[in-house]
């Protein structure tokens, strides 16, 4: 399965963040609190760490993209078959 996941919240002002850089590429395995991106908001630069294991599946913004909280950023499928079955969806 495939599971997409949205820019974070990480305070209670916090309406966007501009996604910096991906440190992650589709078809990259990576682990729960691996850090796949640095995000700047109003205040704060922080890394956005994976919220599960998987394999990358999608990447929904561009890097320098200023995403409002809660859109989805990215699609994680749980192992390589279900990125392969996500991938051959897409095209």
């Amino acid at each position: 399965m495939a599971t997409t996941y949205p820019m974070p919240k990480w305070g209670v002002t916090m309406e966007s963040g501009q996604i910096n850089e991906w440190t992650v590429s589709p078809g990259d395995a990576v682990k729960e609190g691996d850090i796949i991106a640095s995000v700047s908001t109003d205040k704060i630069d922080i890394d956005f760490e994976s919220p599960a294991d998987g394999v990358i599946a999608a990447l929904l913004a561009d890097e320098g993209d200023d995403v409002e909280c809660g859109v989805d950023v990215l699609v994680i499928a749980d192992d390589q078959a279900d990125y392969d079955a996500y991938r051959a969806s897409q095209a």
